[in-house]
C-alpha cells in the first residue's frame, strides 16, 4: 500500500494520458502532424505533502524502499480523496453496473457492453470521460452513450483495447465493479498497475519529539502494459 498511501495524502496529482504525436514545422511555416501508435500508457506524478510525521510513517517508507523502482504497485483512486478523477457520471446504479458485462465483440477502440439494465432508453450508460476497465487496463469513454433499445451498446474509448475478451466478463466502471486479480488481490473500481519511474529522496525536519518528512520531489509512475 506504499504508493497508494502517497496517493491518499498527495497535494496534487499530475496525469499524462496523451497520444504520442509528432509535429514538424516546414520552412514555409506549415505544420504537419502524425500519430505514432503506442499503447498510450497512463503516467502519474504524485506530489506528497511535506508534513507526514516520521514516527507514523516508517512502515510506508519501508514499503517504498522495498518495492523501489522495480516492483509493480496499484493505484486505486476510488479509495482516496481523488475519487473525482474516475467517478462514474452515467445513470446506472452500482447494482446495475455490477450486473453488466463486457462482450466478446469488444475490439479496437470500441467496448461492447451487454447485460444492460431495464432503464429509460434516454438514460446514459456512460458519459464522456467515464472510465471502464477490462482486465488490467483502463479506458476513457470518448462519447456519451445512451441505453437505447438494443441488447448491447458500443462505447468508443480513447485507446485500443489491449485484451481479447474470450467470454463476457463483469464490467468495472468508475468506482464500481471488481477488478481482475492484480498482484494477487482484487480491487473495487478503476485501478492502475504502475511502476515508479522517479522515487524522490527525503529529508527529516525536526519538531518536538519527532520529525516531518520533506520530499525532494514527486513520485512519478507509469502504467505497466504487458
Amino acid at each position: 500500500m506504499s504508493l497508494q498511501t502517497i496517493l491518499s495524502v498527495a497535494e496534487s496529482v499530475g496525469i499524462n494520458d496523451h497520444k504520442f504525436v509528432g509535429q514538424m514545422l516546414s520552412r514555409n511555416m506549415r505544420l504537419s502532424t502524425s500519430e505514432i501508435l503506442t499503447v498510450q500508457p497512463f503516467e502519474f506524478e504524485l506530489r506528497p505533502m511535506n508534513y507526514l510525521l516520521y514516527s507514523q510513517n516508517r512502515a510506508v517508507l519501508s514499503a517504498l524502499r522495498e518495492v523501489d523502482r522495480q516492483g509493480e504497485q496499484y493505484l486505486n483512486f476510488g479509495s482516496t480523496g481523488w475519487l473525482n478523477y474516475i467517478a462514474y457520471r452515467g445513470d446506472m446504479t452500482s447494482v446495475q453496473i455490477n450486473a453488466t458485462a463486457i462482450q466478446t465483440a469488444t475490439a479496437n477502440k470500441t467496448i461492447v457492453l451487454g447485460s444492460l439494465p431495464s432503464i429509460s432508453a434516454s438514460a446514459y450508460i456512460v458519459k464522456t470521460g467515464d472510465f471502464i476497465q477490462i482486465d488490467r487496463y483502463a479506458y476513457i469513454a470518448t462519447a456519451d452513450v445512451q441505453r437505447g433499445a438494443s441488447a448491447t451498446v458500443n462505447i468508443p474509448v480513447h485507446r485500443t483495447v489491449m485484451t481479447t475478451v474470450a467470454s463476457p466478463i463483469g464490467a468495472v466502471i468508475g468506482q464500481y465493479g471488481t477488478t481482475t486479480a492484480l498482484g494477487g488481490s482484487t480491487y473495487t473500481g478503476i485501478t492502475f498497475p504502475v511502476i515508479m519511474r522517479d522515487y524522490p529522496t527525503y529529508s527529516l525536519v525536526p519538531m518536538t519529539n519527532d520529525s516531518f518528512i520533506q520530499w525532494t520531489g514527486g513520485f512519478r509512475a507509469i502504467e505497466v502494459v504487458l
